[in-house]
């Protein structure tokens, strides 16, 4: 059953504009998986997220909803470091679960959010 009292997702923690998304594609890392490609962008801000779930890859309007609830949902959850985070769907992620799609997205933010190998 969902939960009754979802958490917002204010518009202070989002990436809404053009030009920092393409801020954030030119000039941050990249991490891929099997659904979706991470990118981001270290700054002093506090983490925010943009989301490209393109029309393409996902036709269904009711799976990119979905796609884009599990994204922030999953953001919400996971540790963060300050920051831009930009993801974008992938077409394998048209057919994929809740829980495989729940697990990338956790592995991915989790790339991130460890120190890099020496």
């Amino acid at each position: 059953m969902a939960d009754p009292s979802p958490q917002p997702f204010p518009k202070s923690a989002r990436l809404r504009a053009a030009p920092e998304f393409q801020a954030v594609f030119k000039t941050g890392l990249k991490r891929s998986g099997v659904f979706f490609r991470l990118y981001f962008l270290h700054g002093a801000t506090p983490p925010r997220l943009g989301l490209a779930v393109p029309k393409k890859a996902v036709p269904l309007s009711v799976s990119r909803n979905r796609l884009k609830r599990l994204c922030r949902e999953s953001f919400r959850s996971s540790p963060k470091v300050p920051g831009d985070y930009v993801l974008v769907a992938q077409h394998r992620a048209r057919d994929a679960g809740n829980v495989a799609v729940r697990a990338e997205l956790e592995q991915l933010f989790s790339s991130i959010a460890a120190p890099a190998p020496l």
